[in-house]
């Protein structure tokens, strides 16, 4: 196994900081299925590029950017630490229109008004999560059979995270409820920086919601995500469980900076699953 260079390294560490599971599993993984945490990488830059850069210009200027990237990397001429790592190419190269939904999304997201309930929340997002998988595809050679489901633990997870970012969220980024839950506990978009009752209910209405979705994924999970798919959808169904009485976000916050106990046992097994 040879040794990631700083670049490399300081690209995973960002993955590994947003989604511990790949911090608990990243040695089991650098060792059995590199490209793996490699892709993963590559995804956390993609989204961080459609939801969480403020100028939208540099946001689809990054999104080109990448998908030069990817195409030179099925021509051997990658120049991203990440791309050049994983080597020589698995799959087929990505469909030209892979990149067009997300840089759709990252031109448009900031000014979208909140959807109307949670299944409208769920499709806004999807076309964000479904070209990443479909690139999963191409770079890794995957089935395609799993992208749908695939791409929705992404989204699901996604949710979930911005559910916790609430009281911190910037003007620019997207209301991260419906308008349907908003109307039912009263609240206006404002207030959601505002702590009170009210507030904490519609946390839990959402926190339902999205976990009532990672359930129902259950029987598409187990029929074939892979190891590192399932890996993904307990870590998430984990975090998504009922909080106790008193502040939700204290409890969210402390749930997206762990993992559960046995991560490091489930990664194995799904990595020997694979076998």
């Amino acid at each position: 196994m040879s040794e990631w260079s700083a670049d490399v390294a300081s690209f995973v560490a960002k993955l590994e900081q947003a989604y511990p599971e790949f911090r608990i599993a990243g040695p089991l993984l650098r060792r059995q299925a590199p490209g793996t945490l490699l892709f993963e990488a590559i995804a956390h830059e993609l989204t961080q590029a459609v939801f969480h850069l403020p100028d939208t210009a540099v946001a689809t200027g990054k999104l080109q950017w990448w998908r030069e990237e990817l195409q030179r990397r099925f021509a051997a001429q990658a120049r991203h630490p990440l791309t050049r790592e994983l080597g020589a190419p698995v799959g087929s190269p990505p469909d030209a229109d892979v990149f067009d939904d997300l840089i759709a999304l990252a031109a448009q997201s900031r000014d979208l008004p909140p959807p109307a309930d949670f299944a409208a929340q769920c499709a806004v997002l999807m076309p964000a999560f479904v070209p990443i998988e479909r690139l999963r595809v191409s770079l890794l050679g995957t089935p395609e059979s799993a992208v749908a489901v695939l791409a929705e633990i992404r989204t699901l997870s996604h949710l979930l995270r911005g559910l916790a970012r609430l009281p911190l969220a910037d003007d620019h980024e997207p209301v991260p409820v419906s308008m349907q839950s908003l109307a039912r506990h009263q609240l206006s978009r404002g207030a959601l920086r505002e702590a009170g009752a009210a507030r904490d209910a519609l946390v839990r209405t959402q926190l339902a919601d999205i976990a009532a979705a990672l359930n129902a994924l259950r029987p598409a999970v187990e029929a074939g995500t892979g190891g590192t798919g399932r890996l993904r959808w307990r870590c998430e169904r984990w975090r998504a469980r009922p909080v106790p009485v008193g502040d939700p976000f204290e409890t969210l916050w402390s749930r997206l900076d762990r993992a559960p106990w046995d991560t490091a046992w489930q990664a194995w097994r799904g990595l020997r699953g694979e076998r």
